[in-house]
């Protein structure tokens, strides 16, 4: 009689089933290098792993992040550095150019002036997957309009050249004297001839008289006094002697003075001089003339340059709040204000945002959870303004070889255009700005570098959690299958056994 097999011994089919699982198991992490399919899998440092995990998730974003920026403050470092070399070659140019007109009654300094303000244009307009990298926060608008409808207008938007020439003969006036008049009189008591000069109104327009120095013998000098200002000079039978001078200083429009000197002289008066006459008042109307001439010079040298350079501050310095100038009129060579222009009357040069706050600021991008970065510009900040604004002025202005003042005028335009584009403190630089971004560039590089360093560590602990070790898993492997193989010979030798083998 046979007995039942003891292979079917419950214990012995339970050990068999684990072992089975268990080979399983770590089959699968061989084959997938994971400890385990689910966070719950494993166990206690389900939490850690979680937590890891989102840290490197985090860590790949802020990199990403920075990554994009760097791209991006890079190709503006790019554009950045073109625009210096502009502005630096334009500066050197004018300090040193000649007076000799190529076209059009412009110097080559003026033609290149023209070409490099669309290749300015075309910079400041950089844009890159529909982003505009100059326009502050309205990224989707190009930020500046093109250098023909900049100089020219566009429709009935006035352009520069039209401001420009609206500007000058409000500041040259009618008479070409810059807004000021010589005029004489005769004082019986005491006797004298006088000379005075006075200012048209009150407008801020034309010279402006400053100041007023004289040591002539026999001659009272009174002013500058009253608003609007005038001089006065009385001429006495008391004659002025040769070598004495009355020094005249005049406000131009853009901030700057010049000066007029007027020396006595015996015999034929040359230029910046006047002859002593035989009486008070010949040597009055001998001043007078005198003075007339180098009024007329002034006004068509040093006040006519001055008037283009504040022309250019009228129409390209502009934000929100201020809207560019334009003289009232017509007539301008008689007006007494300005207004602000408007988008229907004026072309504006910059369209893009008119923040007043930072530029930087127009583009902020969080690059670690305790690290924010400002990375915007904007076209019109000043060290770019000032660019648009010289080549503007020179590419706007034109003159004459039979002019004999125009020479000087032009001298006197480069100096401005020289002086203004050497961006003297504390004015705002490309270099300046260059420097800003170069220091940013070094932040993201550190960021990034701490970043990889962090995802580095994160990853190794994540793995030593979440990852099976291949040697481990396959000598595990190898032993329960060694133990399976055992459990089925004995398995198989009991399942032949019967009561008659086992007595």
């Amino acid at each position: 009689m046979a007995i039942s097999p003891l292979s079917t011994s419950f214990s012995l089919v339970q050990e068999t089933g684990k072992i089975r699982d268990q080979l399983s198991s770590l089959q699968l992490q061989l084959a997938t290098g994971k400890k385990a399919t689910t966070y719950s899998e494993l166990g206690l440092d389900r939490t850690l792993a979680i937590s890891l995990r989102a840290r490197v998730s985090s860590i790949d974003g802020y990199s990403a992040t920075a990554t994009q920026t760097l791209t991006r403050i890079n190709l503006v470092q790019e554009h950045l550095g073109r625009l210096n070399d502009i502005a630096s070659s334009t500066k050197s140019a004018a300090f040193g150019d000649q007076f000799e007109l190529v076209s059009n009654g412009q110097t080559q300094l003026q033609l290149g002036a023209e070409s490099d303000l669309d290749e300015v244009v075309s910079l400041l307009n950089f844009e890159l997957s529909g982003t505009y990298y100059f326009s502050g926060k309205t990224t989707d608008t190009s930020p500046v309009v093109s250098a023909d409808q900049m100089l020219n207008g566009n429709g009935t938007q006035a352009g520069f050249k039209q401001v420009l020439s609206e500007r000058k003969a409000a500041d040259l006036g009618a008479s070409g004297l810059g807004r000021v008049a010589v005029t004489t009189s005769t004082v019986i008591t005491p006797a004298s001839e006088n000379v005075q000069l006075s200012e048209d109104g009150t407008h801020p327009f034309g010279f402006k008289i400053a100041a007023l120095n004289s040591n002539l013998t026999g001659v009272t000098a009174t002013g500058p006094t009253g608003a609007p200002a005038s001089i006065d000079l009385a001429f006495t039978a008391t004659q002025p002697q040769a070598g004495e001078t009355v020094t005249l200083t005049l406000n131009l429009p853009d901030g700057t003075t010049t000066t007029l000197s007027l020396e006595a002289v015996a015999g034929t008066a040359a230029d910046g001089e006047f002859s002593i006459g035989a009486d008070a008042a010949t040597t009055r109307n001998n001043f007078q003339t005198a003075l007339n001439a180098q009024l007329l010079v002034a006004a068509n040298t040093e006040l006519s340059s001055a008037s283009s350079a504040q022309a250019g501050e009228d129409f390209f310095n502009f934000d929100a709040a201020n809207p560019p100038q334009r003289v009232a009129g017509p007539p301008f060579d008689t007006a007494t204000a300005q207004v602000d222009a408007t988008q229907s009357d004026t072309v504006f040069w910059y369209r893009g945002d008119l923040s007043t706050d930072s530029a930087r600021d127009s583009a902020v991008v969080r690059i670690d959870r305790s690290i924010s970065l400002s990375f915007g510009a904007r076209a019109d900040e000043e060290a770019f303004r000032k660019i648009v604004q010289n080549l503007s002025v020179l590419a706007a202005e034109s003159f004459s070889a039979t002019d004999p003042n125009d020479q000087n005028r032009y001298g006197e335009l480069r100096n401005r255009v020289s002086s203004d584009l050497a961006f003297q403190p504390p004015g705002q630089s490309v270099l300046q700005i260059i420097a800003e971004f170069g220091q940013k560039q070094g932040v993201l590089g550190d960021v990034k570098e701490r970043h990889a360093a962090t995802r580095n560590t994160t990853s190794e602990i994540l793995g030593d959690i979440e990852n099976s070790d291949s040697f481990e898993v396959s000598s595990q492997i190898l032993q329960l299958q060694t133990r399976l193989q055992a459990s089925f010979e004995i398995s198989s030798r009991l399942s032949q056994l019967s009561l008659l083998q086992f007595l």
